[in-house]
């Protein structure tokens, strides 16, 4: 008997695989939040710091002291006693005269030993380090001091070193060696340098004075023989000094009345308060500011650039990207009201339903501004033309004046929240704002750097 059968073939049913879907959900995914990333104005962000700003009132001034030139009774050639900046008393020994060169040529033939002690071996390790500090190859000046210190202190040695073994030379070669002592008639300060500006005073004073490219100072220390009558040293006889400015007209009227300024000299970032009084000459006008202190600091110093503190300014410091300008509503103060249990102040909402109702509920509300008159809110909470009632029957008003309140987003939750800020100051690319303003920003902050970059309310991350 023959088989007759039929096999009838079924299509195998295809079934889902979820893994599939899952990795295509995932990769859809990726891919949108990546082009939302490609494409989306990414936010910079800055952290606010306090700082301060001052107007540039940076100016060289010249240094005013009580000087007095002395000069040599006789010629001859000169040995010191006294270092340069050294303070001595009246009647204490300055410099001596020879008459002859015998000696000191004894000593410069290196048949006496110049020894140094412990001090002057520090004192050499100490300039050494100074010059070291201060040299620069784009200021040469500080070879030229260097070498200036390293002179008067060969000087030095030569000068204790003849006193010291003078006689005993004179001794042993029957050299000729006699010197007279000469003291100081004053109590003060040495210095061993001239510059000519030692007769100059506040009325002498002209704009010339201020020309540096014309100024030239003389070291009085000389190994040569000198005349009578040649200056040998200088003496500064008080510790009161002054500086004197010259001062632009806008400058002179700032500083007009004031009595006492703040002051830093660059040179070594030293803050002073300086007795301040104005002159006038011709058509010039000058500061000249009065210290009692810190005179032995510069005694080898006739300029020095000065920083006076004015209108100094005190804040935190943002960058000028991140101000932007916004418009608020501009509310009488008399429509805020508390409401709900919560006690949040708000404005009562008057709206019409479809069917000409009318109903009134509360919207929480934050003033970010108030005068005497207004508070500033938000526009995004409510539209213009919005109708708001008092619930003290003043009647109703309708949102449409405005105004704009300076300001930047703050970012320390994730999201931009405008907060005002009063500017006290600016300079090319800061300002200085206020630290007290309520609401207002605080050191640590973060704030968007570019403010055209955020939105309010936005999420940033």
């Amino acid at each position: 008997m023959r088989n007759n059968r039929k096999v009838v073939k079924f299509k195998k049913r295809r079934s889902l695989n979820i893994g599939i879907i899952v990795f295509i959900v995932l990769l859809i995914y990726i891919v949108i939040h990546v082009y939302i990333y490609m494409t989306k104005n990414h936010i910079s962000i800055y952290e606010v710091h306090e700082g301060s700003m001052a107007q540039d009132n940076r100016i060289t001034g010249l240094i005013l002291r009580e000087e007095k030139v002395i000069t040599s009774e006789q010629a001859g050639y000169v040995s010191y006693f006294q270092k340069d900046g050294a303070r001595v008393s009246k009647n204490a020994p300055v410099y001596a005269l020879d008459e002859s060169r015998q000696v000191v040529d004894v000593i410069l033939s290196g048949d006496v030993p110049i020894t140094l002690s412990k001090k002057d071996n520090a004192e050499i390790k100490y300039e050494i380090k100074l010059f070291q500090k201060d040299f620069s190859t784009s200021n040469f000046s500080a070879v030229y001091d260097f070498k200036e210190e390293a002179d008067s202190f060969v000087l030095d040695l030569l000068n204790s070193t003849m006193v010291k073994h003078g006689q005993t030379i004179q001794d042993e070669t029957g050299l000729d060696y006699s010197y007279n002592m000469y003291s100081s008639k004053d109590s003060g300060v040495i210095s061993y340098y001239l510059d000519s500006y030692e007769t100059i005073s506040e009325d002498t004073i002209t704009m010339d004075l201020f020309n540096l490219e014309n100024y030239n100072r003389t070291s009085l220390r000389s190994t040569t023989m000198l005349p009578q009558n040649s200056p040998v040293y200088k003496i500064v006889t008080s510790d009161i000094w002054s500086i004197l400015l010259p001062l632009t007209a806008d400058q002179y009227a700032i500083l007009n009345g004031k009595e006492h300024i703040d002051i830093t000299i660059l040179k070594d970032d030293l803050e002073a308060r300086a007795d301040l009084n104005l002159l006038q000459r011709g058509p010039d006008f000058y500061a000249k500011l009065t210290l009692k202190k810190y005179m032995d600091n510069y005694l080898e110093d006739r300029f020095l650039e000065v920083d006076l503190h004015i209108n100094k300014v005190e804040g935190l410091k943002i960058p000028k990207t991140s101000i932007i300008d916004k418009n608020f509503y501009l509310v009488p103060l008399e429509y805020f009201t508390e409401g709900g249990d919560s006690g949040e102040r708000g404005l009562i909402q008057e709206t019409y339903s479809k069917n000409g109702e009318i109903t009134y509920h509360f919207v929480p509300t934050d003033i970010y501004y108030e005068d005497e008159v207004y508070g500033y809110v938000d526009m995004e909470l409510f539209e213009v033309g919005t109708n708001i009632v008092s619930d003290s029957n003043l009647g109703r008003f309708t949102l449409s004046p405005m105004s704009t309140l300076t300001g930047v987003y703050c970012v320390n939750t994730g999201y931009s929240v405008f907060k005002r800020i009063e500017v006290l100051y600016e300079d090319i690319e800061y300002y200085i704002i206020s630290k007290n303003t309520p609401g207002g920003l605080a050191a640590y902050d973060h704030i968007a750097l570019d403010g055209s970059t955020a939105v309010d309310q936005a999420i940033i991350y």
